[in-house]
């Protein structure tokens, strides 16, 4: 079966959503929207640190750091709309900017200020879209961006986006393949090649495709992963006045640390740092580098290189 799967990807059968509205007429299309109540965890006090998880994960990915960082700040993760324990809607509205817009709103209608946005994988572009909405709409209520190994230009997606994105066999694979497989599998992507995969991390994430509505939202995040005007909206990233934190795994085979290299250029005084022998999560592979880095930023985040 897998050896099948593999043919179907490599003959290019993956069809991203072209249908997504643009970036800038995002927040506008949807102004009337009902609401969605994300589901969040949040400990301690002190100025607000929104994480944001990636693809396929949860607020579990956190479960390193966000204990350390509640001993000064207010952490609340968040489970994104999809995934974790926050709602799955039956509707075709997974992407970026979607995702971005609830972020922001969740911020504003929380009355967060002085928040600083984590943001890995997915979640970084995600961070990303929702820190330029927020400067647009609310410039005063975000103190910093941290961007961890996160999507940001057009790219070519990895294997098990492109499957999920493939009509008939993604919604067919997700539904026949044991979640657990699936999600062993990707995470030997994710992480570095010398890295051993965690079982508890396994069964966590698998949690959510073995339900209907999961499996809908972990295909329909796929098609729209990279929205159809991904190269116009980098052009803003320069615009960007929020101090930013630029986190990368040197192994990161997902999104190459080139993508990190290339944001730190275009985002104005962001700082990069570069984590060696992790691959594209290094809140998982490499808690005890990224705490500290992270810990800085926090105390100070409108220090510049």
């Amino acid at each position: 079966m897998f050896g099948g799967i593999v043919l179907a990807i490599n003959s290019g059968c993956a069809v991203l959503d072209k249908s997504t509205p643009a970036w800038r007429d995002y927040p506008v299309t949807l102004k009337g929207e009902p609401r969605i109540d994300l589901h969040v965890e949040a400990s301690g006090s002190g100025k607000p640190v929104l994480l944001i998880h990636g693809f396929g994960n949860s607020v579990y990915v956190w479960r390193h750091l966000a204990p350390a960082l509640a001993q000064q700040n207010r952490v609340i993760a968040i489970d994104l709309k999809g995934f974790g324990d926050s709602p799955k809607p039956d509707d075709e509205r997974y992407s970026v900017y979607e995702q971005a817009r609830l972020i922001r709103d969740y911020v504003v209608d929380n009355d967060l200020k002085e928040v600083t946005i984590v943001g890995h994988s997915l979640g970084g572009g995600i961070a990303l879209v929702a820190s330029l909405y927020l400067q647009q709409s609310a410039p005063d209520r975000q103190r910093g961006l941290v961007l961890i190994d996160g999507i940001a230009y057009p790219q070519q997606m990895p294997m098990f986006i492109r499957l999920l994105a493939t009509p008939v066999l993604g919604p067919l694979a997700v539904r026949l393949i044991p979640p657990e497989i699936q999600i062993r599998e990707v995470m030997k992507l994710v992480y570095a090649e010398n890295s051993a995969v965690p079982e508890d991390a396994v069964k966590a994430y698998a949690k959510v495709l073995k339900t209907p509505e999961g499996r809908h939202a972990a295909v329909t995040s796929a098609r729209q992963i990279q929205p159809p005007d991904l190269e116009d909206l980098s052009l803003q990233y320069p615009s960007l006045r929020v101090p930013t934190l630029i986190v990368w795994g040197r192994q990161d085979r997902i999104v190459p640390v080139s993508v990190g290299e290339r944001l730190h250029q275009a985002i104005p005084g962001s700082r990069l740092f570069v984590i060696e022998d992790s691959g594209h999560s290094p809140a998982e592979e490499r808690p005890q580098v990224l705490l500290p880095v992270v810990e800085s930023f926090l105390r100070n985040p409108e220090k510049t290189d």
